[in-house]
């Protein structure tokens, strides 16, 4: 039997391994585009972690005020993800006995000051 591919990518935080993975959903009335974050981590009961509340712009959608949606929109990467790990746990998500999702309310606000730590 083979394992599944990953479909997230491994991020470390405090020795720890987790899988996160980010996907889009609709765009609503103002070109916002929702994002949610999945993060499973990859020891104890292997619990999961879903980031709500997120939105990003698009870029066709601000075209051609390039420069508005670069200062509205976020980046989410590894840095961006093992902070989110970070303030999940510290707001008392236990992935090592937990056994249900763990949701994480999040802004851009809450990401562009993870990019600045």
């Amino acid at each position: 039997m083979t394992m599944p591919k990953a479909k997230g990518r491994i991020v470390h935080v405090e020795g720890q391994s987790y899988e996160a993975s980010v996907s889009a959903g609709p765009i609503d009335a103002e070109h916002n585009v929702s994002l949610r974050i999945s993060i499973r981590a990859l020891f104890g009961h292997q619990g999961f972690c879903v980031v709500r509340g997120l939105t990003n712009r698009l870029f066709w959608h601000d075209y051609p005020n390039i420069e508005e949606m670069r200062a509205a929109s976020i980046s989410v990467g590894p840095r961006e993800l093992c902070g989110l790990i970070a303030l999940a746990r510290s707001a008392g998500w236990d992935p090592v006995t937990s056994k249900s999702t763990f949701e994480l309310a999040a802004t851009r606000e809450t990401v562009r000051e993870l990019r600045r730590e």
